[in-house]
């Protein structure tokens, strides 16, 4: 029996989710602040007696997937560098693959250059701070981040 859909409900600024249910149509919004800041898959039981599985999304911002290759340097760590490969971008930061993710410390500070997979292969060269060192990723934060980062090639690009 193949596994059934799980769907992605964003919180809403008041820190509250609205579960509709696929199976009645019915919706119902519960308080999730105590589960913020974690990755959350659940299973809610609506009132029609049917379950069906949630995932909570808490992010505020558009994230583009992507597959977009580029390089680093570490000025906090005597300017090492290396490769990239960014998964993902939004608005404020992005997220990145490297040969060597466990050498990254969160708060370095590095220079980041690629080339935008769009139909210029605009040139993108930006100042991150690492905000989360992961098994296999690396999270950045823009150091210039808002409308202000994004006004351009790069903010066409992640609301595209």
């Amino acid at each position: 029996m193949p596994e059934p859909k799980v769907s992605k409900t964003h919180v809403r600024q008041d820190n509250t989710a609205v579960f509709h249910c696929p199976h009645c149509g019915r919706q119902k919004a519960i308080p999730v602040d105590k589960l913020r800041g974690h990755k959350h898959k659940l299973k809610v039981e609506c009132g029609c007696k049917e379950t069906f599985t949630v995932n909570l999304e808490f992010r505020q911002r558009v994230r583009k997937k992507t597959y977009l290759r580029g390089t680093y340097i570490n000025h906090s760590q005597k300017g090492s560098s290396g490769d990239l490969n960014i998964k993902n971008i939004s608005v404020i930061g992005l997220e990145f693959t490297s040969l060597n993710v466990q050498g990254f410390k969160v708060d370095d500070e590095l220079a980041v250059e690629f080339n935008l997979d769009n139909k210029h292969k605009s040139k993108i060269s930006k100042n991150v701070i690492v905000r989360e060192v992961r098994r296999r990723s690396v999270g950045c934060e823009f150091e210039i981040s808002g409308e202000l980062a994004f006004v351009g090639p790069l903010g066409n690009y992640v609301m595209s």
